[in-house]
């Protein structure tokens, strides 16, 4: 069994930090990829987190109200061996590159 941190996300290049408005999951709840786990507030935008992961919250590391700084861990989800990740950015850029001809691997890399 796996245990991943989710965390706080960057909103914007000057938000430090963001208020918890309200947990749309409680411990206990499965949790699938890219699903809601919490609504979040800044000073420029409200958001939705989703959950990079699936599996079950298990610890919830704020309430609802609380303001936290970017980058904290805000909740534990656990996961059985096998469950889905959410891919990353770097991850989807280099299935990109592996499926490209080499012409268009160049024009990947001017993006």
């Amino acid at each position: 069994m796996a245990q991943f941190d989710l965390i706080m996300p960057k909103m914007g290049e000057s938000v430090a930090e963001a208020t918890i408005i309200k947990w749309t999951k409680n411990e206990g709840d499965a949790i699938k990829i890219d699903e809601t786990v919490l609504e979040i507030a800044t000073d420029k935008v409200d958001s939705e987190i989703p959950s990079p992961f699936e599996g079950t919250l298990i610890k919830k590391l704020f309430k609802e109200g609380d303001v936290v700084q970017v980058g904290a861990v805000i909740a534990q989800i656990s996961s059985e061996a096998g469950a889905k990740v959410a891919e990353t950015p770097k991850q989807i850029h280099r299935k990109l590159k592996q499926m490209l001809l080499p012409k268009q691997r160049l024009h990947l890399l001017l993006l």
